[in-house]
């Protein structure tokens, strides 16, 4: 991880302390403790355009991720949650040039295992609106894929692995004004970067080659709503548009989804 993201996980890491701290001796009851343990089941696609070679390249990375997740909540006004699980990462549109021969890649999906964890606070009300926090941190550890190179007069192989990062962080506004149904918004900080290595064997030629990977567009936005038919059962459910500046000039934007089944006890 290089050093410019240590800041960013320390925020999140002091942002939970905060969160999570203590409450007063006098206020120690059954409400100050944990109230409530909720796993969960959750899918997200996202689709982000990164830059490489020192930010004069770009191409898509896109992931599908699958995690089982497991979030306590702290007096109603603070939650804590921790989550693993697997995720498919498609790299393609890399393009090495210093192996023995350049290579675009474009082999497709490479499994992944994902870890991470998040928190969130509600800090006051207005009315029927809520504002709160949320932040997340997210590690894709891919697997090493190992690949065949056809049409040479000599054994050839290539072997590709794919490491990313993300983190989110912002507000969160959100309306509970219907019985079941809990609209939101939030505006997000939301940082991605990794490294992606390939290695290449033709014969007696050795070469290995690595790609650091930064995201286009730091701040995404977020809207989407929590269906609460009872104290027991949600789903959550939102899309994401990350607008970015593309190198050549003029705006798009990157496109994700998620939605998470969550179970009270």
């Amino acid at each position: 991880m290089s050093k410019r993201r240590f800041p960013v996980i320390l925020g999140l890491l002091a942002l939970g302390t905060l969160l999570l701290r203590p409450v007063p001796a006098r206020a120690q009851d059954a409400e100050q403790a944990v109230t409530r343990v909720r796993p969960s089941l959750g899918l997200e696609y996202f689709s982000r355009t990164i830059a490489w070679d020192e930010g004069t390249s770009t191409s898509t990375l896109s992931a599908s991720i699958a995690v089982l997740r497991v979030e306590a909540e702290f007096q109603k006004e603070a939650r804590l949650g921790l989550f693993l699980g697997y995720g498919f990462s498609n790299f393609n549109g890399l393009v090495f040039r210093q192996l023995p021969f350049s290579l675009d890649y474009q082999a497709g999906n490479i499994g992944s295992l994902i870890w991470g964890g998040d928190l969130g606070a509600r800090f006051f009300s207005l009315g029927a609106f809520e504002i709160g926090i949320e932040a997340q941190f997210l590690m894709s550890l891919g697997r090493t894929k190992d690949f065949t190179i056809p049409s040479l007069n000599t054994d050839g192989g290539l072997e590709g692995k794919g490491t990313w990062s993300r983190v989110l962080a912002g507000p969160v506004l959100r309306y509970t004004g219907y019985e079941n149904f809990t609209p939101f918004l939030s505006v997000l900080y939301n940082g991605m970067w990794g490294t992606f290595t390939m290695n290449e064997t033709i014969g007696d030629l050795i070469g290995s080659e690595e790609k650091k990977i930064t995201a286009r567009g730091p701040i995404g936005i977020a809207i989407g709503t929590v269906f609460e038919p009872s104290a027991m059962f949600k789903i959550k459910a939102e899309v994401t548009a990350i607008p970015f500046k593309k190198l050549t000039g003029g705006l798009d934007t990157d496109y994700g989804a998620s939605v998470r089944a969550v179970v009270s006890f």
